[in-house]
C-alpha cells in the first residue's frame, strides 16, 4: 500500500487515497455495454457452450447478438467439469442447438460421457 494523497477518476470511480487508508467513492455503476463489442466477445468465448446456451445469451441483447454470431460456435467445449447439473437428454439438446448455431463454422468438438452414434452423425452432417 501506498502512503501517499492521491485521487484517480476512471469510468465514474473516484478512488481517493489518504495517508494508509484506501476509500472508495462510486459515482455511478459501470456499464459493461460501454465495453468494446471485440472485448465482450473475447470475454464470453472463455466460458464453456453450456453457459453460452443456456444463460449467458439471456443477459441482454448485445450479449444475445454476440452469442448468435456463428463465430462463436467455431469451438464447443462440452466436458465432464461444465454439465454436472444437466441430464444425457439436456445435454444432447444443447450440444444440438450449438452445432446448428454454428452454421458450419464449427471447427473442433470436445465431448464427453454423452455422445452417441446419433449425434456424432448429427454433427458431421452439418
Amino acid at each position: 500500500m501506498l502512503y501517499c494523497n492521491a485521487e484517480i477518476k476512471y469510468k465514474g470511480y473516484t478512488v481517493i487515497q489518504r495517508s494508509n487508508k484506501m476509500v472508495r467513492e462510486n459515482t455511478r455503476n459501470p456499464n459493461w455495454l460501454e465495453l468494446p463489442r471485440d472485448i465482450t466477445q473475447n470475454i464470453l468465448q472463455r466460458l464453456g457452450t453450456i453457459e453460452i446456451i443456456t444463460s449467458v445469451c439471456q443477459v441482454c441483447p448485445l450479449w444475445w447478438n454476440i452469442c448468435k454470431d456463428p463465430l462463436m460456435r467455431r469451438t464447443i467445449r462440452m466436458t465432464m467439469m461444465h454439465f454436472s447439473r444437466y441430464n444425457y437428454a439436456d445435454l444432447v439438446k444443447i450440444c444440438r442447438k450449438a452445432v446448428e448455431q454454428s452454421c458450419g463454422q464449427l471447427e473442433t468438438i470436445d465431448i464427453e460421457y454423452f455422445g452417441t452414434d446419433d449425434l456424432l452423425k448429427y454433427i458431421a452432417d452439418r
